[in-house]
């Protein structure tokens, strides 16, 4: 049977480590793609109240995740456990008609897993197989993870700091539509879907690490902060912006 366009395509669970920092704005405006743009302050003050706001920089998400139980729904597969970053901006995506809609946008997707990056790049997703990732746990709820000259991220757990929810910038950004850009095969697309994510344990956490991309460093700093989460996950069939908003 087909899959109807906002059902699930994809299931799964994540135990992930999730971390809000800020992006240099000046930077992101240069690598942001036609049709998508940095929200103003009214708009994230609207959708993102609680977020604190700076006029040099963007809040985003960078999201440190160990896939299990993924079940793709077309094929009927089952995929391979996996290591998932990702980093996810809060734009503003300027359909053709003008309407404009708040987006979550996410550049680049590293992967451990070989069949995991296939499989995004058949569906149009910007996922990159990086087989030297490395990472580890101890036993003091303490995970690492390290790609050599692209990122370091150290992360612990606080055992005794649960919360009842996911913090709102958080529920925010997975409840937009997400957007990206596939990459050249033969031609890039931007593609969108819609993600669920039901957390079944959120704890404060702390944070060190550093992202190199596109010639900028990000760091940890007095403004980051950060949660552990476990939580099950579904993905939407990606589709053209025509097919999520409508033509």
């Amino acid at each position: 049977m087909p899959i109807a366009s906002f059902d699930p395509l994809v299931t799964g669970h994540n135990s992930c480590y999730m971390a809000q920092a800020y992006f240099p704005r000046r930077a992101l405006e240069a690598i942001l793609p036609e049709h998508l743009a940095i929200p103003d302050d009214e708009t994230m003050a609207k959708y993102y109240p609680e977020t604190e706001l700076h006029t040099d920089s963007h809040p985003f998400m960078l999201s440190f995740c160990h896939g299990s139980d993924i079940h793709d729904v077309y094929t009927n597969m089952n995929v391979p456990e996996q290591e998932e970053i990702m980093f996810v901006f809060p734009v503003i995506y300027t359909h053709d008609d003008g309407t404009i809609h708040l987006s979550s946008y996410v550049p680049v997707l590293y992967l451990d897993s070989l069949l995991g990056m296939v499989g995004g790049l058949y569906f149009g997703l910007r996922k990159e197989y990086h087989p030297g990732m490395q990472h580890a746990e101890d036993a003091a709820n303490v995970k690492c993870w390290s790609i050599e000259g692209i990122l370091e991220a150290s992360f612990d757990t606080q055992a005794d700091q649960d919360m009842e929810r996911l913090p709102h910038f958080y529920e925010q950004t997975f409840s937009n539509p997400f957007v990206t850009v596939s990459y050249p095969m033969p031609l890039s697309k931007m593609v969108f879907y819609q993600a669920r994510v039901l957390p079944s344990i959120v704890r404060k956490a702390s944070e060190v690490f550093y992202w190199n991309y596109k010639g900028e460093t990000v760091k940890n700093d007095d403004r980051s902060s950060s949660i552990f989460s476990e939580y099950s996950f579904s993905m939407a069939r990606p589709m053209s912006s025509k097919q999520y908003f409508g033509s």
